[in-house]
């Protein structure tokens, strides 16, 4: 009789030649294809801490597992920026299907959580709640990057 680490993993392996095998839907690509984009812009705009000498930002790519509510599993791209001292922030998209939105992806370091969410195409913005509990936002910019940025790494 196997062992239940042997069922998981035969479990497993069953799963990932399901899973595997099956072509990610349409919408999938596409938000797969805006993450791309955005991550390009946020490195393009790390581009002189990330070449200077010394580097003043280390950028390492990342895959990151996204559940949707309606139950797709899916890998995305995502990124990890590691500053002076060894602290970090990392890209994390976190869904496609979002209320009011065209997708999220936070920014998570020691010191918090920024929320960006696309309300068209090509448009990101961050979002966060303020004082009253009303849902404000700012567009994505190269100083609102380097804006938050600069409160997760300081």
């Amino acid at each position: 009789m196997p062992s239940r680490m042997e069922q998981l993993l035969g479990s497993l392996r069953q799963l990932e030649q399901e899973l595997g095998s099956a072509p990610d839907p349409d919408w999938v690509v596409e938000w797969k294809a805006k993450l791309v984009g955005l991550l390009a812009k946020l490195k393009g705009w790390l581009k002189p801490a990330i070449e200077g000498k010394p580097p003043l930002v280390e950028w390492t790519d990342l895959e990151v597992a996204i559940s949707e509510t309606e139950g797709e599993v899916y890998k995305a791209p995502g990124a990890r920026l590691i500053g002076p001292k060894g602290r970090f922030v990392e890209i994390v998209p976190k869904a496609r299907h979002i209320f009011n939105a065209m997708g999220r992806v936070d920014l998570v370091s020691r010191r918090g959580r920024a929320m960006l969410a696309r309300f068209a195409p090509d448009e990101w913005s961050f979002v966060w709640t303020s004082a009253d509990g009303r849902w404000e936002s700012a567009k994505l910019t190269e100083d609102s990057f380097a804006e938050v940025l600069s409160e997760m790494l300081g």
